[in-house]
């Protein structure tokens, strides 16, 4: 077996958004095309009955970023970009080519069928072209005028959901608005729909789910029991009343734990599902190998029943609860990921996972007897060549003696050996039981990785998700520490004098903080980082109300700010740093790296910026692939650079 390498990425086939038609299961198969430096996906199909006879479905030429299956399961619709733009396609699951049925320079999004079958709903974002062929200035008068991956967003948009009947092929647009909104659910009888409550409020952060009644009347909010609430993706019950949704109450802004919920349509009744068992539904695992999931974390099983996603203990498990008796029983748990799923029906799902030496596999559950069968794993062969470490899981007392979890993966090597503190953002995310290329990567440099999930994260209950909120770099420094010691006693070969330390987002932000509180690191890497609070609030396409939520502080007081700011700091660091930053970021706009850079350079401490082109926030997931393979490169040749170095001072 060899060691993995940064190249690896293009042998990888990550799954997703798999459905059945009872016979077949169809399914995204993902892929970084080094040709045209670009992510590529295709929909495959194997039997339900024994995971063989492969087929491709979608056109060659077209990557695929949606697919559904209608109701009575005759057709396949998907979304694909052909030519630059997103259209729609439809094809029988009898077989045929996929006829393209939209043709617009609109791309499309967000594919919902009706109940029916009859109808498919889709939706377009149209924008007013600028017709002077010299260059224009762009006009901003919104507080929220930018958004990492977008840029400035446009102005006089008008926002369409269109309707295609299947039979006469005909498209009528039957929503239209001045602002966004995203199409769940479709009956005959209208929509089911999210969006922003108060629109027009630039510091209300509300979102709703509604019913768009196509008879004509106003539309009725579905969750008004809990007007601050932001609620998304309404699945419609086989009666037409009863709406489940997944969102979270905002009783702590950004940080409180998303649940599922159920309306009705009849009453306005609004029920909180999961609150008394304290966990997260939805996807909150740190992963940087899984592409185009279908975002469903709650789903109708029958009338009575519901399923849920959820991310506990560094697990995505497949929960399913009565609505009758309130029983709650585990689907599918175990130490791995449930990266996305759909029934068949009542007795059988299907579903793609992750481990942690698991690229992305195809399953299907028997819910009757609870046995899973392997229908195909595209990764099989990669999977054998590689040397792939399963992380060894540890416990330890953090910062006021709170438990805390972590993994260490081991290098192959019985010899004393560097390890990196990789430090995950968020920072309500969570290391956890899914596959992560570039920790496997760091593996087979040499080099151990210790994994931590301090307080702030998620997937450990509400209490310990809200406890960074006011207190960045306090505890949360504290338990990486701590977890940093707890790492060098599990593993005595560890070489103390040879740690280093990276992460991005938040793991840049506290990256920093390491940086300028401590001189037990050897080395450094921060990514797309924060280094200056008082900047980043009026930079930041989430600043000015990221900050105060996360921080709980006034952004006038800019003492309090620059308290919790790495650069106030600056003058205490020691530890050669790389500073890794897309040009494109506007998460953690690049100004942050910049400004760290400066400071550091005026502090004597040796640093280098590198500046990545063409790359938002999203560089390490989702980013150009030769740009990936560059960051992952440069990592390790700062380590390698600066462990050798320290070594020979140390002699």
């Amino acid at each position: 077996m060899t060691a993995v390498q940064p190249e690896d990425l293009f042998s990888l086939r990550p799954l997703a958004q798999p459905v059945s038609d009872g016979h077949r299961v169809y399914y995204v198969q993902s892929r970084l095309d080094q040709s045209s430096n670009s992510s590529q996906a295709a929909i495959l199909s194997v039997r339900l009955s024994d995971g063989a006879d492969q087929r491709q479905w979608s056109p060659v030429g077209v990557s695929v970023n949606q697919l559904t299956l209608s109701p009575n399961r005759d057709c396949l619709a998907f979304s694909g970009v052909i030519h630059d733009h997103v259209q729609l396609f439809i094809m029988p699951t009898s077989g045929g080519a996929a006829v393209q049925v939209t043709h617009g320079e609109s791309d499309v999004h967000d594919i919902v069928w009706s109940a029916d079958g009859q109808a498919l709903y889709f939706q377009t974002t149209r924008v007013p072209k600028a017709s002077a062929k010299l260059p224009t200035v762009r006009v901003v008068d919104r507080l929220r005028y930018q958004l990492n991956g977008q840029g400035i967003l446009p102005r006089q948009a008008t926002y369409q959901c269109i309707r295609y009947q299947c039979s006469t092929k005909d498209q009528t647009v039957v929503m239209e608005r001045d602002h966004a909104f995203t199409v769940t659910a479709a009956t005959t009888q209208g929509l089911v729909y999210d969006a922003e409550r108060l629109p027009d409020d630039e510091h209300d952060f509300s979102a709703g789910v509604y019913w768009h009644p196509f008879t004509g009347g106003a539309d009725q909010l579905l969750t008004r029991d809990l007007p601050a609430g932001a609620f998304s993706a309404g699945r419609l019950a086989a009666d037409g009343q009863r709406v489940l949704l997944w969102g979270q109450d905002n009783h702590v802004p950004n940080v409180s734990q998303f649940h599922a919920w159920l309306a009705d349509r009849s009453t306005g009744h609004l029920v909180d599902l999961t609150a008394p068992r304290d966990v997260e539904v939805g996807d909150m695992l740190a992963l940087d190998s899984q592409q185009r999931q279908s975002g469903c974390y709650v789903a109708w099983l029958d009338a009575q029943t519901v399923l849920t996603l959820e991310n506990t203990r560094g697990r995505l498990e497949l929960m399913r609860q009565d609505l009758t008796t309130h029983q709650v029983t585990p689907v599918l748990s175990g130490d791995r990921a449930i990266t996305d799923f759909s029934m068949v029906d009542a007795h059988t799902v299907v579903f793609t996972e992750s481990t942690m030496t698991s690229v992305s596999r195809l399953k299907v559950v028997d819910l009757t007897t609870g046995t899973e069968r392997a229908l195909i794993n595209p990764n099989a062969t990669y999977e054998a060549r590689r040397h792939l470490v399963a992380g060894q899981r540890f416990t330890f007392k953090g910062a006021a003696d709170w438990p805390i979890e972590g993994w260490y993966f081991a290098p192959a090597t019985r010899e004393r050996h560097p390890a990196v503190l990789y430090v995950h953002g968020g920072p309500q995310v969570d290391f956890g039981y899914g596959f992560y290329h570039e920790l496997q990567y760091l593996v087979g440099q040499g080099y151990g990785v210790i994994a931590i999930n301090p307080r702030g994260g998620n997937s450990y209950g509400q209490s310990f998700e809200e406890a960074v909120i006011g207190h960045y770099g306090e505890g949360d420094y504290e338990d990486l520490m701590l977890g940093t010691d707890a790492a060098l006693a599990l593993d005595p070969t560890i070489d103390p004098h040879q740690l280093c330390v990276t992460g991005g987002s938040y793991g840049g932000f506290m990256t920093n903080w390491i940086e300028t509180h401590t001189s037990r690191f050897a080395a450094a890497v921060t990514q797309r980082s924060i280094s200056d609070w008082i900047s980043f609030y009026g930079t930041s396409d989430i600043g000015y109300f990221f900050t105060p939520w996360e921080l709980k502080q006034d952004l006038h007081d800019s003492q309090a700010l620059w308290k919790f700011s790495p650069l106030a700091y600056v003058d205490q660091a020691t530890t050669p740093i790389l500073i890794l930053h897309g040009e494109d970021d506007l998460r953690c706009p690049t100004s942050q790296g910049q400004e760290f850079y400066v400071g550091l350079k005026n502090a004597g401490v040796t640093t280098q910026l590198v500046l990545f082109p063409q790359s938002n926030h999203e560089l390490s997931r989702s980013g150009l692939p030769n740009l990936r393979i560059e960051r992952l490169k440069r990592i390790t040749g700062w380590f390698h650079q600066h462990l050798t170095t320290t070594k020979e001072s140390i002699k």
